[in-house]
């Protein structure tokens, strides 16, 4: 799993910590519940524990998830070119996670066991007719999307971006 940069863990511990704090300044206008001193701590520690703790803690437990996923039924003259772990968007909002597999044939995302969908995504290379990088919620430079000639588009994250398009435009 890639590391994140000193920039990203900045720009992941104010974009957790400063909303948490706005809802609890909220919460204490609407309900009288903390005073203004109790606020500051609260947000100060949960961005502490979130922006820092977080990122430490998936670093250690995703390469344990992605280790466990089998690699996906292939045709018998079809073999893995690259594998890394990855999330696909399905909808909007919803970010399945799981293990990104390019073959000489597809690329093929096979979710983890932690997710809601349990199947496979597969896409012939033949039907790709775009790739182009995208920004996670438009700060991270880890995205790309996929669109084939159906029109379907397929938003990727991915721990090293580059490396994919590199093996994707071979």
């Amino acid at each position: 799993m890639k590391k994140l940069s000193f920039k990203q863990r900045i720009l992941f511990v104010l974009l957790s910590g400063i909303p948490y704090g706005i809802v609890l300044m909220l919460l204490n206008y609407l309900f009288d519940l903390y005073t203004i001193k109790s606020v500051l701590y609260q947000t100060l520690l949960f961005t502490i524990l979130f922006g820092i703790g977080f990122p430490f803690v998936m670093e250690k437990l995703v390469p344990k998830m992605l280790s466990k996923l089998k690699t996906p039924e292939m045709e018998e003259d079809e073999n893995i070119i690259y594998e890394d772990g990855a999330n696909l968007f399905s909808g909007t909002w919803v970010a399945v996670g799981g293990k990104l597999f390019l073959t000489n044939k597809r690329l093929i995302f096979s979710p983890h066991k932690y997710n809601f969908q349990k199947g496979e995504t597969s896409i012939d290379l033949s039907e790709i007719t775009e790739i182009s990088k995208r920004k996670t919620s438009r700060i991270v430079d880890n995205g790309l999307r996929v669109v084939t000639k159906d029109n379907a588009k397929y938003d990727l994250v991915l721990n090293d971006r580059d490396e994919w398009l590199k093996q994707l435009k071979k």
